[in-house]
């Protein structure tokens, strides 16, 4: 076999490029992956806190408060309550006196008439009145078209008109969309020259209250009997925490509803051991993970939400109300000193948690940077992916120097196999 024949310079080229490559590609494969993953770690770490601080948010919400309040009505026909996790516990006498209604008035018409081609009709709630004018309604208006008119005037503060049918007769009914005593209608007609303006003149003197607009009233403790009025039938603002929606006025002698409100420890419970999970999950994450504990960064996070457990709320320890910490780091719960901190003082536990200086507070402040969308945590990777870019410029750079390398051992080895021909071609011919 010819020793040029045995030659492969594309073959040679590439062993050893390979060979000359090798080093500098391992090194730069190891950085690039280095920077990548520690990428991957901080998207995943940044997707972590942010659902962490919008439970810890939420958890500062009385509505979706950590806390649970259970309650107990005697008479659900009379009343419904509704106890957020601001509630204080407690038990109340409340007496409903009244149910808040409102102004409804009812005005008779002859359907078989036609209805005034001009004059104005003045609708006045609670002081706020507008005008319709009948001429703008068109010759051949009907009542729903002045009922139309009303329901969209631009200045209407808030009144419905509606049709009602009895017999021979039509109704023009307007009513108040807010209850409460001072939400009133008071009507007037400035008649213009048509005659059928007096149908409705004689309507509105002879007008049927339906309901008359009043407060609710309701009365506050079985002995000292306390006074309130509100303008609707849901008291918000009665008691701390909670919502009365009352639905049936009491009669004069009946027994007061007894409302009682207190902690619903299981579930409450449930929630906290919500919180402990999340709170290791997102730690333990990070101590976890190579690319993250080893990060000063995410380990002064994992550090400081640690260390935002010391100390004392509302004068006590956490962990004197069953919140602390394992051998390995973790948060857990204590049943029994968390149960009995639910029975001695709800309220304090409460505001040890989810009060304004409460833990929950204070651990909201401290992830809120990591979450910005212009942040540590977007500067953090801001300069990992700088980095990578780097590294990818110089994998390219080493791509198209080894390119050229390749191209010189082609060159070397192919002008070798030349050569070797034409050292057995001259050597043929002597043999020969």
């Amino acid at each position: 076999m010819s020793a040029a024949l045995g030659i492969n310079p594309s073959q040679l080229a590439s062993q050893y490029t390979q060979i000359e490559r090798a080093s500098k590609d391992q090194l730069l494969n190891a950085k690039n992956a280095n920077f990548t993953n520690k990428i991957k770690a901080f998207d995943g770490l940044k997707s972590s806190i942010t659902s962490f601080h919008s439970d810890l948010k939420a958890s500062l919400k009385s509505e979706t408060s950590l806390f649970t309040n259970s309650t107990a009505v005697s008479d659900e026909t009379t009343l419904n309550v509704v106890a957020n996790g601001d509630a204080a516990s407690g038990n109340y006498d409340i007496f409903v006196e009244q149910l808040a209604q409102a102004h409804q008035v009812a005005l008779s018409f002859d359907p078989t008439k036609a209805l005034s081609t001009d004059g104005e009709l003045n609708i006045d709630l609670a002081g706020e009145s507008f005008s319709v004018d009948l001429s703008t309604l068109g010759a051949d208006a009907k009542l729903s078209d002045l009922a139309n008119a009303i329901n969209s005037h631009s200045d209407n503060s808030g009144v419905k008109a509606t049709l009602m049918r009895s017999g021979s007769e039509t109704f023009l009914v307007m009513t108040s969309e807010e209850s409460g005593a001072a939400n009133q209608i008071s009507l007037n007609y400035m008649p213009g020259l048509d005659a059928n303006g007096t149908d409705i003149t004689n309507a509105i003197a002879n007008q049927t209250e339906l309901t008359n607009g009043q407060d609710s009233i309701i009365k506050l403790g079985a002995s000292s009997a306390l006074t309130i009025t509100s303008t609707t039938n849901t008291l918000e603002d009665v008691i701390d925490g909670v919502t009365l929606t009352l639905t049936k006025a009491q009669n004069v002698g009946d027994t007061p509803v007894r409302v009682g409100v207190s902690q619903d420890q299981e579930a409450s419970k449930s929630n906290i051991q919500g919180f402990v999970d999340k709170f290791n999950s997102l730690v333990n994450g990070i101590t976890s993970n190579d690319n993250l504990k080893r990060d000063s960064l995410a380990s002064g996070l994992a550090r400081s939400m640690r260390n935002d457990f010391q100390g004392t709320f509302e004068g006590k320890t956490l962990y004197s109300v069953g919140i602390e910490f394992d051998r390995n780091g973790s948060l857990k719960i204590n049943s029994e000193r968390l149960e009995a901190a639910m029975t001695n003082d709800p309220e304090k536990l409460t505001r040890m948690l989810t009060g304004d200086d409460g833990l929950m507070a204070k651990l909201e402040t401290r992830v809120e940077p990591y979450t910005k969308s212009y942040g540590l945590m977007s500067d953090k990777k801001d300069t990992l992916q700088s980095s990578l870019d780097i590294i990818v410029r110089q994998q390219k750079n080493h791509e198209v120097s080894m390119e050229q390398v390749y191209q010189r051992y082609l060159s070397q080895f192919t002008q070798m196999q030349q050569t070797i021909a034409q050292l057995e071609s001259t050597m043929g011919q002597f043999g020969g």
